[in-house]
């Protein structure tokens, strides 16, 4: 009996210190040049409740900042910029034909399976349907956009009067998938459903969250060495166009406020910050003094 309660007692005084204590979560660098400071973060785009409070070192570079520089503000989303989303995500007819008849039945199957509407298939263009699933994925495990750590980030930062900027918009990040060949659209969503038949997806899932959960240095390299050899459609549309094409005016644009203002805060999501052709990789090919805090 005592030692059953000596193990609850454990149990109970780790949840407090999980509670008020933060800890060390993603990856921050310190990027120094031009005579200026700016910390780079990176952002996990799903959350769970006990992600926060972040570190105090993420906190104090946010509370020492002037401009905090997101790839988009979350919080800012007009009803112009919904019903954009709405029209690129639409399907039409010809593309509609030119899914492969293998997929048609398991594509049907996941549908039914998460209890939406199977015509769902005929209504929505593969890449938003992509978006879908792994959205769903992600909500399996507990995780919420609504916990989403640059919306958080970007909350506190209105709450204190800094400036929120953004370095790319929705409509350029809708375009990188609405620029995908059909045929590629059709992979990519054969290849994320065979992923999550095999549970290859849930994997994937835990290993990106678990990796910046426990801002595992090791772990997130692995898997950035992992998108870089894998031969597969998905991972190589992933590096290239989601990460490298769009790593590079990302730097130029960190450059740029980093020559305009002093200490300033960056954060983006948590892919852009690891591998070969990473922001920090980048911004140090620019002469810039890149430091891994953690």
């Amino acid at each position: 009996m005592v030692r059953r309660l000596l193990t609850i007692l454990l149990a109970a005084l780790s949840l407090m210190a999980g509670q008020a204590w933060a800890v060390e979560r993603g990856a921050l660098f310190k990027v120094s040049g031009h005579d200026h400071t700016m910390y780079l973060f990176g952002t996990i785009h799903m959350g769970l409740p006990e992600f926060f409070p972040l570190d105090e070192r993420v906190n104090q570079a946010l509370a020492a900042s002037t401009t905090l520089a997101l790839e988009i503000d979350p919080t800012v989303q007009s009803a112009q910029v919904t019903a954009a989303m709405q029209r690129a995500a639409l399907t039409t007819p010809a593309i509609v034909a030119a899914m492969p008849p293998a997929l048609g039945p398991r594509l049907a199957r996941r549908l039914e399976a998460l209890e939406v509407p199977a015509n769902l298939s005929t209504q929505l263009k593969p890449w938003m349907l992509v978006i879908m699933l792994t959205t769903v994925e992600y909500a399996k495990l507990g995780y919420r956009p609504d916990l989403a750590v640059d919306a958080h980030l970007a909350k506190l930062a209105h709450g204190r009067d800094i400036k929120v900027i953004g370095l790319e918009t929705v409509e350029s990040q809708l375009d990188l998938f609405d620029r995908l060949p059909v045929a590629d659209q059709w992979t990519l969503l054969d290849e994320t459903l065979a992923s999550l038949d095999s549970g290859e997806g849930e994997q994937e899932v835990r290993a990106i969250t678990d990796g910046w959960a426990k801002a595992d240095r090791a772990m997130l390299d692995a898997l950035a060495r992992r998108y870089e050899e894998d031969q597969r459609l998905s991972s190589q549309i992933l590096q290239r166009r989601f990460l490298s094409e769009r790593n590079g005016p990302m730097a130029d644009k960190l450059d740029s406020l980093l020559t305009r203002e002093n200490n300033t805060m960056a954060a983006v999501g948590l892919m852009h910050l690891i591998g070969k052709d990473s922001l920090p990789v980048l911004l140090r090919a620019k002469g810039l003094k890149v430091e891994r805090v953690y």
